[in-house]
């Protein structure tokens, strides 16, 4: 629930910034577009976990074949299937140049409290490349990511 409060409010704080989302698929396309996702352990559990109760679970197989697609093994097309579970980085990534200025402050001010939520509650705070970090909550084997 602490997750999903720094969420809603990250999705008012854009809602009155106003970007555009042209449905893309570059926030998912990680080496086409030159960067990297990263979350905290407990983002990264809590998508997994919502995406299966939804009948959207991934394998370290998916995890896998996203690597080497360079994307995201939730990504369809242009569209994400991992919405209601989707980290802080997905929620303040926007190719509108509107977004530029306002979203790395949104991203560090989450970050902070989504790291104090971990300290609350006692849980080890890591925080990685979005693939690795999967794979790790999914327990795959370390060599089915390569350079995360």
């Amino acid at each position: 629930m602490a997750i999903e409060a720094v969420q809603l409010e990250i999705a008012e704080a854009i809602r009155n910034v106003g970007p555009i989302c042209l449905a893309s698929g570059s926030c998912c396309r990680f080496e086409a577009h030159g960067h990297r996702l990263y979350a905290s352990g407990l983002e990264v559990a809590r998508c997994v976990a919502i995406c299966e109760s939804e009948g959207r679970g991934i394998t370290a197989e998916d995890v896998a074949s996203a690597l080497e697609r360079g994307g995201c093994p939730w990504q369809d097309g242009r569209l994400c299937t991992a919405r209601a579970g989707r980290p802080i980085g997905c929620r303040v990534y926007f190719c509108d140049p509107r977004a530029g200025e306002v979203v790395p402050r949104l991203a560090e001010q989450a970050h902070q409290r989504i790291r104090a939520i971990h300290d609350e509650h006692g849980i080890e705070y890591v925080y990685g490349e979005w693939r690795t970090m999967l794979r790790d909550v999914l327990g795959a084997e370390p060599d089915l990511v390569v350079g995360g």
